[in-house]
């Protein structure tokens, strides 16, 4: 799908071009470049950018962001079509934005978080409307979606903040896994808002802290029934921070797929 806008009659700081997603992206050759700054992200399949001679692959959540007037193509690469969400926009803004962005000829996005890839489909239908109120909510969305870039830029860059979240949630789960422990408390140990400690945490683990926390849980609770056969289920539901043994039993369940007196049996 594919929106077309013309450009608004009153100068605006920021205004849409053109927007799309689910888009079969067909091989363009511009020597000119595009007029509007232009952002292009793969959703499936793979493709090829070439810049100055550069040939940069844009994989599945991967995108890239040219300015004006920069001489570029691009095609599909492999055997499947090509599919991208797009944003082209321009304004009296822009060019103080990319400097904030640190924009030169274009900007590589390798990892796209998931703010960005929604942001596209989420705005579409409300940039498909010319009434004045409308163009100005445009602008505010594509305000937003440079912040977005910039936040995405700055996690991608600066993975010493990983290290700087993760490593105390790990440590404080290990120290203290028997007791309550809620994502508000992580976060005062963290010093990070609940929202981006969680961000970071599930981009490296591929889960959040407090799922983290249930597998941690768990594994204890299979060490413990394995060294110390004399603890009473309910016991070992207790040390491993479930003060409601059935709550435990259920979750040991889900994990193993038997409960833990079962599991002892067959030690």
């Amino acid at each position: 799908m594919r929106i077309a806008f013309n450009k608004p009659v009153e100068t605006m700081p920021l205004y849409c071009d053109s927007v799309g997603y689910d888009w079969n992206q067909p091989p363009i050759h511009r020597l000119n470049g595009y007029y509007a700054y232009h952002w292009l992200q793969t959703q499936s399949g793979s493709g090829v950018i070439t810049i100055d001679h550069q040939s940069i692959s844009l994989e599945p959540q991967q995108g890239i962001l040219l300015r004006p007037r920069v001489a570029h193509e691009c095609h599909p690469t492999g055997g499947s079509p090509w599919k991208v969400s797009f944003l082209t926009f321009n304004g009296t803004l822009c060019r103080s934005l990319a400097d904030f962005l640190k924009l030169g000829d274009y900007l590589v996005i390798n990892q796209v978080s998931p703010e960005l890839t929604t942001f596209i489909p989420e705005v579409l239908n409300e940039f498909n409307n010319s009434h004045p109120i409308a163009l100005l909510d445009q602008s505010v969305q594509i305000y937003k979606f440079i912040m977005l870039l910039k936040q995405n830029n700055l996690l991608n860059n600066h993975r010493y903040q990983d290290s700087a979240i993760t490593t105390p949630i790990l440590k404080y789960i290990a120290n203290h896994y028997a007791e309550p422990i809620s994502n508000e408390k992580l976060a005062k140990v963290t010093s990070y808002s609940v929202t981006y400690q969680n961000r970071v945490f599930k981009r490296l683990y591929t889960m959040t802290p407090l799922e983290y926390l249930t597998d941690y849980r768990m594994r204890k609770a299979k060490e413990l029934l394995l060294t110390n056969p004399t603890l009473e289920i309910r016991e070992v539901a207790a040390k491993v921070g479930f003060h409601n043994p059935s709550h435990f039993i259920d979750q040991f369940k889900k994990f193993y797929r038997t409960t833990p007196s079962h599991f002892r049996k067959f030690i």
